[in-house]
């Protein structure tokens, strides 16, 4: 039996289990009947192995029922030796291809039950129809490498390429290739996203983790060559990821969110459903304005009076909308304004200054970021985040988000900051807390679950509190950009990265993991780099060196295909320069209110950020079908961009306006010639 969900079959067989379809199949073709979640018991129920299909522990479970409802659809199971119930609740998000699961484990019995794991999904029926991996390439695997600095590496692998081939003629053969993260960086290492193509039947498969937790996806193929087809398993709740859960008698454990679907086409349809999906669950409303912050390739945490006042005179000039002081500010972790900093004014003289220059006034914070001092007078032993009874990272502490006290005294912080005119605020998270806490009792990775769940929570009653603050999401760059964290966000920090030349590479890897509009893009013309911070100015050399304006160009071309973040010292920028920076603001702020209805075009392969050719992104506004299109010149100065997009449409250059390209558009192609190495512009397609 096939339901039809928008554009995807949900193709129901007769033990309960099921699988998407792009094509409306039978149950016949997929009839091994196996659930859709894998659990552990005790040390480890082991997995049982038929017809070559995933080990889910299939002897002990018995199909209950199947509840459909406009939304999606809940598949229940019966483990009976143990007394317990095993939900699959299933949710189709509306506009969109992706399917949001939860699994559900109920204890009926008498007695607890120790649980070792659980997964969010496991997803079956990739590529059902004979794999045969190891005779071609049918199938590409996507995902993302992030790192300080580096994010938004995207790899793309053949099945072969990742370790799966034929090794053995026993039926018992299993091959795998997981990706996965420890510890509240949950963006650190990887983005918890893979994506796998199936060239044959020219549709992809996306699968996304959600929340700041302890995460892992993983391929299978069990039975090896023989697999009639992929699962993929998504999920944080197991063993090996220090998660273990006693199940009390009459207790119900819910995993956290795991997103799903396939589409027709390949890696740009998928993302695209899932741009779409972001948008959907989004829990805050697209507030694209252009922002100054004074740390990357300024001030450096080094704000004082004589160091902010310029600035915040330049960023007003040139158009900013926001000047937030970033980190500096206060002392960490207490949240005292170091008024000797601002010995004239005050901290509330300046972000006066910031609101009578006509800007919104923001500032930098840590929510979750506390100190020994603070902890030791408000007197409560659950304030700070603990391990085994010692403080994670004590140089570093943490807050206990699920601490009533803890939670009250940042938000005497908070209250304090709006009521001087903060209306925008940069949270931070500059350390990992590791494998997680153990304060109540519960297992290290259950425990930073519930703890970020807490943080949750504070955001949402943060937001109800004050509707008109605009919440940045920052962790030492991007390194928990997670979905599950950045839909509670109205923007993302996309990375730390002080060069300016990788910044493309990294943009449009990141434009693949989150919304446009949430992709505050760092442009710093003039910059004053980290070895320099402590300079007050920059030298007659580096002045020079930027007066020709091909810098301070490629710097804004960047941030203006998503949300524009402005710093460097442009309180020093010349007139030629000052001017190409209004004029970029200027081009942006005629359509920055549509970059939430664009989506990001990869029809040109991904790019590592060491790769010194040209750069490449477009923007498709889905409403008109214009397209705005970067492009960006680094080793190489001529080139050609074969897009479908250009085909039989007109192009204007939209910015610079100064004459820095020779460029020709052919109805098919464009072709550029930059005057010089490191240039940018950005192009408008029209239908």
């Amino acid at each position: 039996m096939s339901d039809k969900y928008g554009k995807t079959y949900v193709c129901f067989g007769k033990d309960g289990h099921f699988y998407l379809s792009t094509e409306n199949v039978t149950d016949e073709e997929f009839s091994y009947g196996q659930i859709n979640a894998n659990v552990f018991l005790y040390a480890g129920d082991e997995a049982v192995y038929k017809k070559g299909a995933p080990p889910v522990n299939g002897d002990y479970f018995r199909f209950s029922e199947i509840t459909k409802n406009t939304d999606g659809f809940c598949v229940s199971y019966q483990v009976e030796p143990h007394g317990l119930t095993l939900t699959e609740r299933v949710e189709k998000i509306t506009g969109t291809e992706a399917f949001v699961q939860t699994t559900v484990l109920k204890n009926l019995s008498n007695a607890n039950v120790q649980v070792t794991g659980l997964s969010r999904v496991n997803v079956l029926g990739v590529g059902i129809g004979g794999l045969k991996y190891y005779e071609t390439d049918r199938f590409t695997v996507h995902y993302c490498y992030s790192r300080w600095q580096g994010e938004g590496e995207w790899r793309s692998k053949t099945l072969r390429e990742l370790g799966f081939y034929p090794a053995t003629s026993h039926t018992q053969e299993r091959a795998s290739f997981r990706i996965q993260s420890i510890g509240s960086f949950s963006t650190g290492e990887y983005y918890p996203l893979l994506l796998i193509e199936d060239k044959q039947q020219k549709e992809c498969w996306f699968f996304e983790c959600e929340n700041a937790e302890n995460w892992f996806i993983e391929i299978n193929a069990y039975g090896g060559f023989r697999s009639p087809f992929l699962c993929v398993s998504m999920g944080g709740n197991e063993e090996k990821l220090g998660w273990k859960y006693t199940l009390a008698q009459g207790e119900e454990y819910q995993t956290s969110k795991a997103v799903y679907g396939v589409v027709k086409g390949g890696f740009g349809e998928a993302i695209r459903e899932l741009t779409a999906y972001k948008r959907a669950t989004s829990t805050v409303k697209p507030a694209v304005r252009v922002t100054f912050n004074d740390y990357m390739n300024c001030d450096w945490s080094k704000p004082t009076e004589e160091r902010l006042l310029p600035l915040i005179d330049a960023a007003a000039e040139v158009g900013a909308e926001i000047f937030c002081i970033d980190d500096g500010w206060a002392e960490q972790g207490v949240w005292r304004p170091l008024e000797e900093k601002y010995p004239n004014l005050g901290l509330q003289g300046v972000i006066s200054y910031i609101r009578e220059k006509g800007m919104t006034a923001g500032i930098w914070f840590e929510f979750e970021r506390a100190s020994l001092e603070t902890a030791e007078k408000i007197g409560a032993e659950d304030f700070l985040l603990k391990r085994d009874g010692a403080i994670i990272a004590p140089t570093r502490p943490k807050l206990n988000m699920r601490s009533k006290a803890a939670q009250a005294w940042l938000l005497e912080r908070i209250d304090a900051l709006y009521a001087m005119g903060v209306r925008y605020i940069k949270n931070d998270h500059n350390n990992d807390v590791g494998i997680g806490t153990n304060m109540q009792g519960e297992a290290p990775a259950e425990g930073l679950r519930e703890n970020t769940e807490a943080f949750y929570e504070f955001i949402e009653l943060l937001k109800k509190r004050y509707p008109d603050l605009t919440l940045e999401n920052c962790a030492s760059g991007s390194k928990r950009s997670d979905n599950g964290t950045l839909k509670r966000f109205h923007l993302q920090s996309f990375s730390d990265q002080e060069d300016y030349r990788l910044n493309p590479s990294i943009l449009i890897g990141q434009m693949a993991v989150m919304p446009p509009e949430k992709e505050g893009i760092w442009s710093y013309p003039y910059p004053q780099l980290f070895k320099d911070m402590k300079e007050k100015t920059l030298s007659e050399e580096q002045l020079e060196s930027h007066r020709d304006g091909r810098q301070t160009v490629f710097n804004m071309v960047s941030s203006m295909m998503g949300y524009m973040y402005l710093s460097g010292r442009i309180d020093l920028a010349d007139e030629n320069n000052k001017a190409l920076i209004k004029e970029a603001i200027e081009v942006y702020k005629t359509y920055k209110d549509d970059i939430c209805h664009c989506v990001p075009i990869f029809d040109l392969p991904m790019k590592g950020m060491q790769e010194n050719d040209y750069r490449v992104l477009g923007l498709k506004n889905q409403e008109n079908g214009e397209m705005l299109l970067a492009v960006w010149a680094l080793e190489e100065q001529e080139f050609t961009v074969a897009l479908k997009e250009l085909k039989n449409s007109r192009i204007e250059k939209l910015y610079p306006s100064a004459d820095n390209v020779a460029f020709h558009h052919d109805g098919e192609k464009l072709c550029c010639r930059f005057q010089d190495k490191y240039s940018a512009c950005l192009f408008k397609i029209l239908l």
